[in-house]
């Protein structure tokens, strides 16, 4: 018998600081972020930006996925953005262009058209919901009533 299922993902909170404040409301933001194994070996890094306290703004994860081995560089890492937003029928990630994300500085940004609907989506999306559920930091998110 074979397992299908995808290989377990391990996630490593690194650090967290605050990130100024909402363009559309003024509360503070905060970022986190940290590291993505898969059977041991490194898989991405993570940054999550979200608004404190406010389950109407959208939280930003950004998830640089690829080659993380010595004599890698950027140009082997893709950076992919994700909104995510609470929504009445639940978690909602939907995939935005990562140009201009701190992300991008340590994988190349892509933009939603050349990610929607590839693999690459795909392994982020899971990639993400692993944080969600595993970084007690990101937490609140999934727990957030909508407004």
């Amino acid at each position: 018998m074979t397992n299908d299922a995808p290989p377990a993902l391990e996630i490593e909170p690194a650090s967290m600081k605050s990130s100024g404040r909402c363009a559309c409301c003024g509360k503070s933001r905060r970022t986190a972020w940290g590291f993505v194994y898969r059977d041991g070996g490194p898989l991405a890094c993570y940054f999550v930006e979200w608004t404190l306290g406010r389950s109407d703004c959208a939280a930003r994860f950004d998830v640089v996925v690829g080659s993380w081995f010595d004599g890698t560089t950027e140009d082997d890492r893709a950076a992919v953005s994700l909104e995510y937003r609470l929504l009445e029928t639940g978690p909602s990630f939907s995939v935005v262009d990562a140009d201009g994300r701190p992300a991008a500085e340590v994988g190349r940004a892509t933009r939603s058209g050349d990610v929607q609907g590839t693999p690459l989506a795909d392994e982020v999306m899971r990639i993400a919901g692993a944080i969600l559920e595993a970084d007690a930091r990101v937490r609140e998110l999934a727990a957030r009533a909508p407004a």
